[in-house]
């Protein structure tokens, strides 16, 4: 079998997405062979690591990009008379359709699996063969989400224009959900509650995963260390920066009323508004690091206090396996069949999730046996393995089509 895998991340990248990607790809290559196009948002072509599972790699920068800010006069027309996602497609379109052809001659592919519907939009049409369209969350419902707490895409201030505007890219995210639908043999979804709500029969779903750099199995105390929480992630994507700044600025406080030498760690990829948050007493910022692992074993509790996410969250998933336990928002921990106060803690106001995490710091005995419990929740669902059957099934629908 020839598999061809479309994405617009690098599998390779330190990130959660591209996480994902390559737990995909290495299920796919289980397969038969893969080959990948990848149309990277950063407009740089890398060579993939030694040990990747592709036979060929093909790099198309995306186009109109949104880590581009360049704006010129055709550009800004463009995405007003089409809108941003509409001009991002059309445009990364015409790249593709320039340059991936030759790339393509005489590959004759039993299945393309897409990362992502934008992504589709982008190469659908290249090649004919059966599809599979990874969905792995619902973008409108990351932007209601945003639009709940007053805030427009990427936490800028919602004005009426932009309440306006997101109105119309929500509904553009919808009309795509359905052209998607129709247009795919296969779509696939993160978790079971992102299946419900897209309704389509023709919709399966493959776990988020994680591999732990080693098997976790015991977690060393600390008596110098002073009582740690973290936050780790891209802290630079604009609902980790959110998330941040209120367990820095709110959450943080309150806990500090039981716990003064409370020490914050916020690990990941930076941006100013983050390194900022770095003056606050008793709060550490890394930046980008090799390894989580560290952190991971260096915390005594992990924080994910966020309003707005889509899909389900690698970094709790992370957690679990190093045997961390975790205080999260409901919308943080959704998808993931985490039962609050089995496996985790839940809470949504700034009170709740500070009473969490204060109840876990002091009653060291209680939150290792509710780690313990996520630890196995972990093993038993969130493997790569577990994935890679998901994935099969996936692929095999798609053929017998």
């Amino acid at each position: 079998m020839r598999i061809l895998l479309v994405s617009g991340i690098r599998p390779w990248d330190p990130f959660g997405g591209a996480m994902r990607t390559e737990v995909i790809a290495r299920s796919l290559a289980g397969l038969g062979t893969v080959d990948l196009l990848v149309l990277p948002l950063d407009g740089k072509t890398e060579d993939p690591p030694p040990g990747s599972v592709y036979e060929r790699v093909l790099t198309v920068p995306q186009r109109y990009s949104p880590l581009d800010r360049r704006r010129n006069p055709v550009r800004s027309l463009v995405e007003v008379a089409l809108g941003t996602l509409r001009a991002q497609v059309r445009m990364t379109r015409a790249a593709v359709r320039d340059e991936a052809p030759a790339w393509l001659a005489g590959a004759r592919y039993d299945v393309v699996w897409y990362m992502r519907e934008h992504i589709w939009l982008m190469t659908r049409g290249l090649v004919a063969a059966p599809s599979v369209i990874d969905v792995d969350d619902l973008r409108d419902v990351l932007l209601r989400r945003w639009r709940s707490i007053g805030k427009a895409d990427r936490g800028a201030p919602l004005t009426p224009l932009r309440r306006l505007d997101m109105s119309r890219v929500i509904a553009r995210w919808e009309s795509v959900h359905r052209q998607a639908a129709r247009g795919a043999d296969v779509l696939v979804y993160s978790s079971a509650l992102d299946l419900g709500r897209s309704g389509y029969p023709n919709s399966v779903v493959v776990p988020n995963t994680y591999t732990a750099a080693d098997d976790c199995a015991e977690r060393e105390a600390d008596a110098e260390r002073p009582p740690t929480i973290l936050f780790q992630g891209v802290l630079a994507y604009a609902p980790n920066a959110d998330a941040a700044t209120r367990l820095v600025e709110d959450i943080a406080p309150v806990v500090r009323e039981k716990f003064p030498d409370l020490r914050v760690l916020l690990a990941g990829q930076s941006s100013p508004r983050i390194d900022a948050l770095g003056r606050h007493p008793g709060v550490e910022v890394t930046g980008t690091v090799p390894s989580m692992t560290p952190y991971l074993k260096d915390a005594d509790v992990l924080v994910a206090p966020l309003r707005v996410a889509g899909g389900t969250r690698i970094k709790i998933l992370e957690a679990f396996a190093h045997r961390l336990p975790v205080v999260a928002t409901p919308v943080g921990a959704e998808g993931l069949d985490a039962a609050a106060g089995v496996h985790l803690e839940l809470g949504d106001t700034t009170e709740e999730i500070a009473e969490k995490c204060v109840r876990l710091l002091a009653d060291r005995g209680a939150a290792e046996a509710m780690a313990d419990r996520a630890h196995a929740l972990y093993r038993s669902r969130h493997l790569p393995e577990h994935a890679a059957q998901r994935v099969r099934r996936a692929v095999e629908r798609a053929v017998d089509g």
